[in-house]
């Protein structure tokens, strides 16, 4: 590809000089302005008197883009024969214009995408990035609080694989990934499989918790669905583009409350002068309470933010910025609780520099040079605190595979033939064991202090062979993340209530500053190919993406764009195909190690031996939960669709299939079972310790794998019929039908009557692979109705969404009948003999079968209407109102799985307020 590229730059036709100024509706001159000409990679930016020039612009007609804060863009297409000389002026981005826009639009990018503008946001009072998720094809409508964390979920209908689904979501702002892979907030990954987070705040295992985004600081979003371009990577499901406020703009002030939270806000942009750039400051503040007699449960947020932009040499527009955001979930102590006396609390402060540039050369051949870098240091402090009850447990403070302490470490202790029993590492002095009390106050704390950095260079290319325009994309990105966190800290006194569904398992601390980062390496080529056969325009983005990951794992990502008119200016056809990668993060590539404590001697409730000689010893195994064989994640993608244009109508409906077959999970594998000997001692007629117990046991813990299949297929449609001027009104309907399999391709793990004594322990039973699929569908149209009076700058939308069809149900393989089996006496896999099933040794691996589970969970249609108000009062007010299920209608439907029982289903009645104050 490269040395076509080079071999054809000598093949131009003629190029011409578009140059211009950008005004506003004053006619004054705007500087600052992005214009760009996409398909041929031509950038410019305003100067102080709003001039631009475009250089070495091919003969033809192409698409002319202009940008600029708080203004309506103009997407137009230009006809260049000869130079030309354009007067361009842009109106405000407000509630005054004919057509508003509150909806989300189709993006002219790579892969199925949408965009939505300021003015939609202010619309809809969007508090975080997951409320706007819900103008898309397909997107609920939910309440827009800060109660819980959110992350972004992309062509994903609610199952096992939802998790991984935000995971492999990439959200860029200001042209950097925010990052999740660094997160270690959890306390149990090994012991349970849990990857939830401490008190609150972003899951290890999943996205990035959006909260922490301001919406008053975003200028425009734009969401890709499909297949995106090559030079987005570490993706897999999709990638949401953010960016924040850059330039002058008039000081904003704007407060907002709902039946959840209040929020005040405040954005000034200055102009520094002449050739000095602007710097852009933005402020945002919202407490969010659960529920109004709850008010010990609470969400706060605070965020700072400063945008410099300027063009330096006349050629480098550039833009630096520097962000505060601090995060908090906190649950205060009940004072009416006074048995388990819960408090919380999930702290993030994170600090971030981002500076991004483009260097325009405007040559024949070389069009500009980009460049990001992102550093972002973000401290997360987590704690849990409650009083635990029925919490007698052994804990030894060891962390060495072998130990065997006991509550007197100063004391050795041998058997009555005279072997010692409990050892005497370097590592264990003064340490010992103890055996937990009934009741206890316990309170472990986890502390994170992640550094996320992000370097990437891109060079674009323009050359035209014969009538076909080709702009080439040469670019590398580099990213890191690491956490040099204390980790998890407890005293040993007081640790962790122990998992009872996880035999002899118990916890450790952890430091976090020991665990070695990871790092990705991308390069990635792309030709955005376009030409016109016979008056029928065709375009084609194809490229490679190559990335290079910690631990020697390499991954290549071919991606294709392509788009045709059929009808020019009516009918177009679009495909896609590409497979996106997504790397393993920090807790599944350096898990913790897995940690278990059996006792041998438990002598301190026998009240005949004086209390200073009762003995208490348990042996501590240690296992490490590293998986050396995981692989990156992929997920082919690929869709068909068609864009229909009958006067001021549009219709778009795409076709989408998505298949993820090695999705991270924290789950069992053959590698987490591991064979022991339980030995156990009580003294004998002469107080001696003899051996009283020996049994064969299996420690069974959970690691790190790639056995998470989810496959997903749908249909979205998004029909814009424009607006009808003698009614004032335009009316969008969008939708889509999704389809999603998922399931584990592993085996089916059953010990379920295993006891906790050691001689109760059974072997494991292994169901057939992949032998629980859950099956997810849902089908949902939004019908937004929107009326306004564009000289009163008085905007109401009617949302119409009906859930015609929410369902999920499993299909079962064979489950009463293991396939095979792990032997608690060896560990060795071995093919279970179906005629032995009814031996005691073999029956306890038989399940209870009850196939409920594949009753279809149906629900009837759901039908809610939200109205959305907002209205401009001369030039520097905005109030807004909203409300949700505005006519409170609530359903109430009966379970086919469990008959008797209802879910209750729609929305809470909800609304909310907006001032905005422009100075």
């Amino acid at each position: 590809m490269l040395l076509l590229l080079f071999l054809a730059l000598s093949s131009f036709a003629q190029q011409y000089r578009v140059a211009g100024t950008v005004y506003d509706t004053d006619k004054k001159p705007l500087p600052y302005a992005a214009i760009t000409m996409s398909a041929y990679g031509i950038t410019a930016q305003s100067d102080a008197t709003g001039r631009f020039q475009l250089l070495n612009v091919p003969a033809g007609t192409s698409g002319l883009n202009v940008r600029f804060l708080g203004k309506e863009p103009i997407d137009t297409l230009v006809q260049v024969n000869r130079d030309l000389e354009l007067q361009l002026t842009l109106r405000n981005a407000d509630f005054r214009l004919e057509e508003v826009r509150i909806t989300a639009t189709t993006a002219n990018t790579n892969g199925t995408s949408s965009r939505i503008s300021r003015t939609a946001m202010d619309h809809l009072q969007a508090n975080s990035l997951a409320d706007v998720m819900a103008l898309l094809p397909g997107g609920i409508i939910t309440n827009p609080d800060l109660s819980l964390a959110k992350q972004i979920n992309i062509r994903s209908v609610g199952s096992s694989a939802s998790d991984m689904n935000a995971f492999g979501a990439s959200v860029m702002l200001n042209g950097a990934p925010v990052s999740n892979n660094a997160n270690l907030q959890t306390m149990t990954p090994a012991v349970s499989g849990g990857t939830a987070a401490l008190a609150g705040g972003a899951s290890p295992g999943g996205g990035y918790d959006v909260r922490g985004i301001s919406m008053n600081n975003v200028e425009s979003v734009e969401v890709i669905r499909g297949v995106p371009g090559v030079e987005y990577g570490d993706v897999t499901s999709g990638v949401v583009i953010v960016n924040t406020k850059a330039g002058v703009q008039p000081l904003k002030v704007q407060g907002r409350t709902n039946a959840s939270l209040y929020q005040l806000s405040l954005n000034r942009g200055f102009n520094l002068g002449s050739r000095k750039g602007a710097l852009n400051v933005g402020v945002d503040y919202a407490r969010n309470t659960n529920d109004p007699v709850q008010q010990y449960l609470r969400y706060e947020r605070f965020t700072a933010s400063t945008m410099y932009s300027n063009t330096l040499f006349g050629r480098l527009a550039s833009t630096t910025s520097l962000d505060l955001i601090y995060g908090k979930d906190t649950r205060d102590r009940n004072p009416d609780d006074e048995i388990t006396k819960t408090a919380s609390s999930g702290k993030d402060l994170g600090l971030i520099f981002n500076t991004r540039g483009n260097i325009r050369f405007n040559k024949s051949w070389l069009r500009n040079f980009n460049y990001v870098a992102r550093i972002g240091y973000t401290a997360r402090n987590s704690f849990y605190e409650t009083q635990y009850t029925a919490a007698n447990a052994p804990y030894s403070m060891t962390t060495t595979d072998g130990s065997v302490l006991t509550n007197h470490p100063d004391r050795n202790y041998v058997d009555a033939d005279g072997n010692q029993l409990n050892t005497s590492h370097p590592a264990d002095a003064g340490k010992y064991a103890v055996y937990l009390p009934s009741t206890y106050l316990g309170r472990y704390d986890i502390n994170g202090r992640e550094l996320n950095t992000f370097f990437k260079t891109a060079a674009t290319f323009f050359n035209r062979i014969g009538q076909t325009n080709h702009r080439w994309i040469l670019g590398a990105d580099f990213k890191t993340d690491r956490n040099f966190g204390a980790g998890k800290t407890f005293a040993d006194s007081a640790p962790p209530y122990r998992n009872l569904s996880a035999q002899n398992a118990t916890f450790r601390k952890r430091a976090y500053k020991d665990i070695p980062g990871i790092n990705q390496l991308g390069l990635y080529a792309e030709d955005n190919f376009s030409t016109r056969i016979g008056g029928h325009r065709l375009e084609i983005s194809a490229g490679m993406r190559y990335g290079v990951f910690s631990g020697s794992r390499t991954a290549f990502s071919p991606r294709i764009n392509a788009s045709v008119d059929v009808v020019p200016g009516i009918l177009s056809i679009n495909g896609a195909y590409g497979q996106l990668a997504k790397a393993p993060s920090v807790l599944y590539l350096h898990p913790e190690d897995a940690y278990f404590e059996y006792i041998n001697i438990n002598e301190t409730a026998t009240s005949s031996i004086p209390e200073d000689q009762r003995v208490f010893m348990t042996t501590t195994r240690v296992f490490s939960t590293k998986n050396n064989s995981l692989e990156i994640a992929k997920n082919k993608k690929s869709e068909l669709g068609l864009r229909l244009n009958i006067k001021q109508a549009t219709l778009r409906v795409t076709g989408f299939r998505e298949d993820v077959d090695n999705g991270y999970t924290m789950g069992n594998s053959l590698s987490g079972f591991k064979p022991l000997v339980y030995n156990e001692y009580t003294r004998n007629g002469t107080g001696a310790f003899e051996l009283s117990a020996s049994n064969n046991v299996l420690a069974s813990f959970y690691m790190p794998t790639n056995n998470l299949v989810a496959r997903t297929k749908g249909l979205e449609m998004d029909l814009d019929l424009g607006r009808f001027k003698a009614i004032r009104t335009a009316f969008a309907l969008n939708g889509a039908i999704m389809h999603t399999q998922s399931y584990n391709k592993d085996y089916l793990y059953f010990d379920d009557f295993s006891g906790n004594a050691g001689s109760a322990r059974t072997h494991i039973g292994l169901y057939e692979p992949g032998m629980e699929k859950r099956y997810n569908e849902t089908a949902v149209t939004t019908l937004r109705t929107t009326h306004n009076i564009p000289r009163l700058g008085f905007v109401v939308t009617l949302t119409t969404q009906v859930i015609w069809s929410d369902r999920n149900w499993y299909r079962l393989g064979n489950d009463s009948i293991p396939v095979k089996y792990i032997s608690k006496d060896d560990g060795l896999v071995y093919d279970f003999d179906a005629s032995k099933r009814e031996e005691p040794e073999f029956k306890a691996l038989l399940r209870n079968v009850n196939r409920t589970s594949e009753i279809m969970e149906s629900y009837p249609p759901l039908l809610t209407f939200n109205v959305n108000v907002t209205k401009e009062i001369a030039d520097y007010l905005r109030v807004s109102f909203f409300a949700n299920n505005a006519f409170r209608a609530y359903q109430r439907a009966e379970s086919k799985r469990v008959p008797g029982t209802y879910t209750r289903r729609g929305n809470q009645y909800f609304f909310g307020l907006e001032l905005s104050l422009t100075l």
